[in-house]
């Protein structure tokens, strides 16, 4: 349960310190007064969205925080969640903040751990429960009738809903891929005929990994050569070229020249001619031992270039295009088998459609039977709160066949309201006023409340649009409520202020040009005066021991 909340710079709250008891806490306070800033501050402790917004003017944060005795404690997951996050407390306290700073960003701690926001959400999900006023309007939304039957037949149908679903899954599974196979069949033919197209290429091409490598060396090799064998056929014409350019004969002729004039010259350019021709015979040497194949070169060429486009199709490198051959097989074999593939999964799909369906008639079923203990048990609680004629029953209805199976069963659930006798009950949530939705969410609250292990309910304004009797009697069923839960209630009725156990009283000051809200005990002249204002404005003649008298009313 809520030991204490202590706020800090909220709005117009510069320090507040809120210390609900055991039973019923009701909050009331002139309108405007700042009742909706307690269920704020509760709200970002519970993880709710923050927002700069909510920091008082001038100062850099908003701090809230909550204590709450978790001592007797029998939620099993609540443990489990503490343990596995290293917060348990050997006080048996859970002390939980919420800082707000200047940019939105918020920091949550439990027990001085820093926590993410989705932990401190699911944690505080097992100690605080709030009704909110749209929570009242959620009913007349037909899609919530659903989930609240489920709440109340929690146990049975969690465990028949689980056992549908898982069912629904595997069923949808099957029904994906009969899609799937079916919309290739369409495009199998063109499918077939590019992917054996692939293969022929690839096969044709019989390439292995790193030959493309080894072939760029070669090629290299060659281009090298070719490109030496140029440079020597360059120095062998320097040599010997053709007629007068055949610089060893004209050595020859300059030595015959020379033979009477000077023999020793004559003799030195024989010499020369006879070394040209000694290098000459070299230069043809080096050119034959050449590693020269033109033709080689041209197929060496051809090959990467055969490689060179698998890969831009299929690649980026050879071992991606072999596989993409090696997957090219196999999808050709699934192409050539999909008309088998398709019998077999509709036959699979049959079998899994009666499982789901044999799945969706238990859950069905324990519906129906928890729909009639619920109606039983909303009629015994709309007596209760003023409501004796209250028609209500649980409508069941097959969905359309083209969305016969959804995540929460094959039916629609809708819940039936008349507040009148001899009318017949129509859908809730075209026929109840707010004062009466108000009542019904009561009744199903005070109802799921007896199996709920939250500690804390927070009722923000349930008894908007009732009065009187009306009022009297949620003021009364709350009273019950509390005695299982600690309740806390912000209301604006004195039937309600009159049953609590513990009244608190929202206020505001200016003080210095500033306004503030203080939250204040009421002790039991203050609740007798505060029950006096809400049923008349404020303390006149009488109503004093009006007050009293309906306090000693409620509260026996």
């Amino acid at each position: 349960m809520l030991l204490r909340l202590e706020i800090t710079d909220l709005a117009v709250i510069s320090k507040a310190v809120f210390e609900p008891g055991t039973g019923l806490n009701v909050i009331s306070g002139e309108t405007g007064a700042g009742k909706s800033l307690l269920i704020d501050a509760i709200g970002l402790i519970m993880g709710n969205k923050s927002s700069r917004n909510l920091i008082r003017t001038g100062c850099d944060s908003a701090f809230v925080e909550a204590v709450f005795d978790i001592s007797d404690s029998s939620d099993e997951e609540l443990s489990e969640l503490l343990s596995s996050g290293g917060l348990n407390s050997d006080e048996g306290l859970l002390i939980v903040s919420r800082k707000v700073g200047s940019d939105g960003k918020s920091i949550a701690r439990i027990n001085g751990r820093t926590v993410v926001i989705a932990l401190l959400r699911e944690i505080m999900s097992h100690l605080i429960d709030i009704h909110g006023q749209h929570d009242t309007q959620k009913i007349f939304n037909s899609d919530v009738h659903i989930d609240l039957l489920d709440s109340y037949g929690k146990g049975e149908i969690d465990n028949a809903l689980s056992l549908y679903r898982e069912r629904l899954e595997d069923y949808k599974k099957t029904v994906l891929e009969i899609r799937n196979l079916q919309a290739m069949g369409k495009t199998a033919d063109e499918r077939k005929e590019y992917l054996e197209f692939a293969l022929k290429r690839i096969d044709d091409a019989a390439i292995r990994p790193g030959e493309d490598e080894e072939l760029r060396i070669r090629h290299k090799s060659l281009k090298d050569n070719a490109a030496l064998r140029d440079k020597i056929l360059e120095a062998s014409g320097c040599l010997f070229g053709d007629g007068d350019d055949d610089i060893s004969q004209r050595l020859l002729q300059a030595s015959k020249a020379l033979k009477d004039a000077d023999k020793d010259l004559s003799s030195r350019a024989e010499s020369l001619f006879y070394d040209l021709q000694s290098i000459g015979e070299e230069v043809k040497a080096l050119r034959d031992k050449m590693d020269i194949d033109p033709e080689e070169e041209e197929k060496v060429e051809a090959r990467l270039g055969l490689i060179y486009e698998l890969k831009s199709l299929y690649g980026p490198e050879i071992e991606d295009v072999l596989r993409f051959a090696d997957n090219a097989r196999s999808e050709l074999s699934d192409l050539s088998d999909i008309s088998g593939k398709l019998r077999e999964l509709k036959k699979e799909r049959s079998i899994k459609e009666k499982d789901l369906l044999e799945a969706a008639s238990i859950l069905s079923s324990i519906r129906h039977a928890k729909g009639d203990l619920l109606c039983d048990a909303i009629k015994a609680g709309l007596k209760d709160l003023n409501m004796p004629d209250a028609s209500f029953n649980v409508s069941f209805e097959e969905r359309s066949r083209d969305r016969f199976f959804s995540s929460k069963g094959t039916e629609n659930v809708t819940f039936m309201f008349s507040a009148n006798p001899g009318e017949e009950p129509r859908d809730l949530s075209k026929t109840a006023s707010g004062g009466e939705a108000s009542r019904i969410m009561l009744a199903i609250k005070d109802i799921l409340s007896e199996a709920d292990k939250t500690p804390t309910l927070i009722f923000d304004e349930i008894d908007t649009g009732v009065s009187g009797n009306a009022a009297y009697a949620i003021a009364k069923k709350l009273l019950s409520i509390s005695r299982c839960h600690q309740v806390l209630c912000v209301t604006h009725t004195p039937q309600l202020a009159a049953a609590a156990d513990d009244n608190f009283l929202i206020s505001k000051a200016v003080s210095d040009g500033r306004t503030d809200v203080s939250v204040t005990k009421l002790q039991n002249d203050g609740k007798i005066g505060e029950v006096s204002r809400l049923m008349s404005g404020g303390e006149v003649e009488g109503s004093l021991q009006v007050s009293e008298n309906l306090i000693k009313s409620i509260r026996g």
